[in-house]
């Protein structure tokens, strides 16, 4: 069998994926400006024409799009909003983003568009190893969010048997998985994986019993993680794989067996830049680099974005990989409207991630920050923690300093350790790291 899902473009040399890609993007650009006002408004602003811009580096000549423009568009009554290219008869689908910084965004699918999502898709799945002979159970949120519906056709489209459960009955599927003689895999977000073998040891199930050997998880940071991954893979006897998407594009990269970064899994689709989010200015793709990524599509008919900013901060590796991929690969560092300054310190909810998990099995690994105030956060921000069932209580206090004087060290802040019950944090849908408590009251 294959180990490639689609050698032809996923081994690209450099050049061929550069001729590639300028023609697909000039089109692109050209078919923007015909159906879009608001594209049309973006070339007025940066003084050029489409013919204007031919390779990646001319699209530095152009501004920068930013999802709360589609948003207010969108609020005011749009369907899809400002970036709808397509006419409403061909666009088949909306969907939306998972709403990861407020209300979800509402997106457009044309029948090609549906086809180049679920190939984007199939790359990113196939170099994690899932296979035709894969039975799947699909468990993101079955609604507008496109972990459900467009992600379950991205499975088909490679060939896996996909049981298509949602979330919210967790029991039944505890004992279906059970009543399957074969050996079965999960699509999920992380957290679920924890929360499932929770609720599995509630029911007196060892979740080993279980013939879960493969687990396809998206929707969350962490899998990056060495502690949080172990975990998962400890307590179901699994292989975990991380995949990084985004509703918007429909981009997907997985990691391959070797677990060296992930594998960028929408080249011929997407042109993506790394820039420096305080300065908004270009960093050059070479090993090790750390910037924004910024997104512009380059084969979209309904939604196109163009120098859509992401706010995600990504560290791209350029060096070639064992598997015969020619795609760069990254890891996430974290969201830049996730990171919160505490009296002077940048910290990111995934690096405190990282510490925490350095003291399993004491800690489950699952944690949740609360900002109670708004900024300047001259307090210690609360964290609450996790903590394993058989930790005696008098070893609590005891637990809580090493706790704090952990992340002390590493981040150079002081937090209000708070532990809670085992099973406390985890939930079936996705679980928010950071909680801005004080942007909910005011609200």
């Amino acid at each position: 069998m294959r180990s490639i899902w689609n050698e032809e473009v996923e081994t690209l040399s450099a050049d061929a994926l550069a001729r590639l890609e300028a023609e697909r993007l000039q089109q692109q650009l050209a078919y923007n400006y015909e159906t879009s006002p608001f594209f049309r408004s973006k070339f007025e602003e940066g003084r050029v024409r489409p013919k204007d811009i031919r390779h990646r580096e001319d699209l530095l000549r152009l501004p920068f799009m930013e999802k709360s423009e589609i948003n207010e568009s969108q609020n005011d009554g749009s369907l899809i909003g400002i970036n709808q290219c397509a006419p409403i008869e061909k666009i088949i689908r909306i969907q939306a983003t998972g709403g990861t910084t407020g209300r979800p965004m509402r997106i457009g699918m044309t029948r090609r568009d549906v086809v180049d999502f679920c190939e984007m898709g199939a790359r990113a799945l196939w170099a994690m190893g899932c296979r035709p002979s894969d039975i799947v159970f699909e468990c993101m949120n079955y609604n507008l969010y496109v972990g459900g519906l467009s992600d379950h056709l991205t499975f088909e489209a490679l060939g896996a048997t996909t049981i298509p459960f949602g979330i919210g009955n967790s029991r039944n599927l505890l004992e279906m998985m059970t009543q399957i003689d074969s050996d079965v895999a999960i699509w999920s977000t992380p957290s679920y994986a924890v929360r499932l073998a929770e609720l599995a040891a509630e029911m007196n199930i060892d979740p080993r019993a279980v013939r879960l050997k493969k687990g396809f998880f998206s929707g969350e940071a962490g899998m990056q993680v060495a502690g949080y991954r172990d975990r998962i893979e400890e307590i179901w006897g699994l292989v975990a794989g991380d995949l990084y998407g985004t509703g918007e594009l429909g981009m997907h990269s997985g990691e391959c067996e070797h677990r060296r970064g992930l594998h960028y899994g929408a080249s011929g689709y997407i042109l993506t830049e790394l820039i420096n989010p305080e300065t908004a200015q270009p960093i050059l793709f070479e090993n090790g680099a750390i910037g924004e990524f910024v997104y512009t599509s380059i084969q979209r008919e309904a939604s196109p974005l163009m120098r859509m900013r992401s706010h995600d901060l990504m560290q791209v590796f350029t060096e070639p990989c064992a598997c015969g991929r020619t795609s760069f690969r990254f890891r996430v560092i974290g969201r830049s409207d996730d990171m919160f300054i505490v009296k002077g310190v940048n910290v990111f909810p995934l690096g405190v991630q990282e510490t925490l998990a350095r003291h399993r099995p004491e800690l489950t690994g699952e944690y949740q920050i609360i900002l109670n105030r708004s900024p300047p956060i001259d307090y210690p921000p609360r964290i609450l923690v996790e903590v394993a069932r058989d930790v005696p209580a008098d070893k609590h206090a005891e637990l809580v300093a090493a706790v704090s004087e952990a992340i002390q060290r590493d981040h150079n802040f002081k937090p209000d350790i708070k532990l809670v019950e085992q099973g406390t944090i985890a939930t079936e849908k996705k679980t928010h790291r950071l909680v801005r408590a004080y942007q909910e009251e005011t609200s």
